[in-house]
């Protein structure tokens, strides 16, 4: 006996925006992704189809599948996503009723009978009672969000009124690419892999959010980046050898390392709790980086049904394996794209689909290749405009993940002045990489103040010190070919009368370091004020600076508010320390480098604080 598919209604297929799709023909396979292609298929009036099925002016799908097969089948249209159709449930129902309690011989032809049975003494399917009036069956390829619409008549159907209500995963697919997806929940912006940092990501509409899980001794699964716990948290020892109680008696220290005014009390989250906040808000893209964490996300994920809201991340096929057999989405990490010991092509015969590279090693040949391949290329860890704009723009990054996409895309506004008010880093704050997680610090109240301390042998969050720390302002860029920036100082500490604090207006957002940067500094300018007054400006061309400006002005006190002023015309810099006389002013004719400029504020050797940053 063959059984129906589909044909009560239930599989209606749209496209991302919630508009039903007829016409639209597909094939029918055994699993949502591989298996083998089933072409025993026949129309609901008995036509062999060839494996073909096309939905009907409703965008339903409705055919007979094979003689005695009641499995769900999978039906794909070529977009990269299969509809799960089961057998009819009026169909399936009304049978199990009869093959249930059977039918009485003697009920045969009677009023409130059946007029007959067939050949194998089963009720004929037109002598079924239709059900549909009172029972209208969830749909097989149903998501959340989906609801009952009642059409003309009586009749009712299921189907989808926005594009909402998609799976999150087929959400994420539907997209026009490239996707962002916020690096350990948006580390630039919240302390990495907190609760905080992904309700934050969720808030703010990341495309996707990326969390890191790690496998404790006991079993336990948590939500931690590092191979140890002694960075981002106020215990330590292995990740590994945790155990779920001394996970939970530990906090996230953020105060101490992600910025002096955020408490250093959050939890060290749960797997689990991180998909109870998350799990039905955001595609989720979970990072497994031990030995065994693969099989427990998934283990977690399947229990709280979010399936559908998650990809699965890994350095190694072994941790990918479970999520490969629940039909979960994975991505292998390669960091040069290259692969070892697999292709392409088997990547994606193994069941993965995507391949994450890191944008410092991939080349962009090695991104188009592999999507030429079919996979879908994600891009790790862009946190400047300037690396981003240097990827492929042919469509062959799928996705870019970065600590803070939203700066990245350009969606966080543009800023004329400061937002240090706010406590906390904003877009676009983001360090010269010997400084590790230090972005320095705030000191509320009137006014708002940010600062780098870069003083003494040591800087504390870091225990090291090479002397000079910069930190981008890229919400106040691209600056305009003309600009005025004004802006309050307070040199705290001076190591010598030399010292300095530093603006520099670099070409891109790449990072400016004074000390190690060498040719990889952007070209621009570099404004130096020094403790013993001196201001010097300087020209950056292939890392190499050439001082063409120098002015001695009066001693800078140290603790007092000072401002300064650079004016940048058509063809001149002009640098002002606007609270004293003259002499107090340098005049640089130069125009070798206008547009496209982003400011860096930084410091040597001194401690700095700077308010009231303003851009005309």
């Amino acid at each position: 006996m063959r059984y129906q598919y589909g044909s009560d209604g239930g599989s209606v297929v749209t496209d991302a925006d919630g508009d039903i799709q007829t016409g639209r023909s597909g094939t029918v396979w055994t699993a949502k992704a591989g298996g083998s292609q089933i072409t025993d298929i026949l129309t609901l009036a008995g036509t062999p189809t060839g494996g073909n099925v096309v939905t009907d002016s409703l965008g339903r799908l409705a055919f007979q599948g094979p003689d005695g097969v009641t499995a769900t089948m999978w039906w794909d249209s070529g977009g990269g996503t299969r509809w799960a159709v089961l057998p009819t449930e009026t169909d399936r129902i009304a049978r199990l009723q009869v093959e249930t309690y059977g039918v009485l011989a003697s009920t045969v032809g009677e009023p409130g009978g059946v007029a007959e049975l067939d050949g194998s003494g089963q009720v004929p399917s037109a002598q079924l009672p239709d059900l549909s009036a009172s029972y209208v069956p969830y749909p097989a390829g149903g998501q959340a969000g989906d609801t009952l619409i009642r059409g003309s008549g009586s009749s009712v159907s299921w189907g989808r009124l926005t594009a909402g209500t998609i799976a999150p995963w087929d959400g994420l697919e539907d997209l026009t690419g490239p996707r962002w997806v916020a690096h350990r929940g948006g580390a630039m912006l919240a302390p990495e892999n907190t609760r905080e940092a992904f309700r934050m990501s969720s808030e703010l509409n990341a495309d996707a959010i990326e969390l890191d899980v790690y496998k404790v001794a006991d079993g336990g699964l948590f939500v931690m980046h590092d191979t140890t716990v002694d960075r981002t948290s106020n215990i330590s020892g292995t990740t590994a050898q945790l155990t779920t109680p001394a996970a939970l008696r530990g906090r996230i220290d953020a105060g101490a390392w992600f910025a002096n005014t955020w408490p250093s009390d959050l939890r060290i989250p749960l797997f689990a709790d991180a998909l109870a906040d998350i799990g039905n808000t955001i595609p989720i893209i979970v990072h497994c980086n031990n030995s065994g964490s693969g099989a427990a996300a998934v283990a977690e994920i399947l229990r709280q049904e979010l399936e559908q809201s998650v990809c699965i991340m890994a350095w190694t096929e072994a941790e990918l394996a479970a999520a490969r057999t629940a039909g979960i989405p994975t991505v292998l990490l390669d960091a040069d794209g290259v692969l070892s010991g697999q292709t392409y092509a088997g990547l994606l015969a193994a069941g993965t689909a995507y391949l994450g590279v890191d944008s410092s090693q991939a080349s962009n040949a090695t991104i188009q290749a592999a999507h030429a391949a079919g996979l879908r290329v994600m891009v790790y860890t862009v946190n400047r405009r300037t690396t981003y704009a240097a990827l492929p723009t042919d469509g062959s990054v799928w996705a870019v993940i970065s600590d803070d996409p939203w700066y990245v895309r350009g969606t966080s506004a543009l800023r004329a002045s400061d937002i240090f008010g706010a406590g906390t880093h904003y877009h676009g704050m983001a360090a010269i990489p010997d400084l590790a997680d230090y972005r320095g610090f705030f000191t509320l109240g009137s006014p708002n103040w940010w600062g780098l301390d870069a003083s003494g042998t040591v800087i504390p969050e870091i225990n090291t010190n090479s002397g000079f720390g910069g930190l981008l302002h890229g919400y106040l860029g691209p600056l305009a070919s003309a600009f005025t920036l004004d802006f309050d100082y307070v040199i705290d500490v001076s190591d010598y009368a030399t010292a300095s604090l530093h603006v520099t207006l670099g070409i891109g957002d790449l990072p400016f370091d004074d000390q190690a940067g060498g040719a990889a500094n952007p070209n621009g300018y570099n404004i130096l004020v020094r403790s013993n007054g001196t201001i010097d400006v300087y020209r950056v061309t292939g890392g190499t600076p050439t001082n063409i400006g120098t002015v001695a002005t009066a001693a800078i006190v140290a603790g007092t508010t000072q401002h300064l002023r650079v004016q940048v015309t058509s063809t001149q810099i002009i640098v002002t320390r606007t609270n004293i006389t003259a002499p107090n002013s340098v005049t640089v004719t130069n125009n070798t480098y206008r547009g496209g400029m982003y400011p860096s504020l930084g410091v040597r050797d001194t401690k700095t604080r700077w308010a009231n940053i303003a851009v005309t």
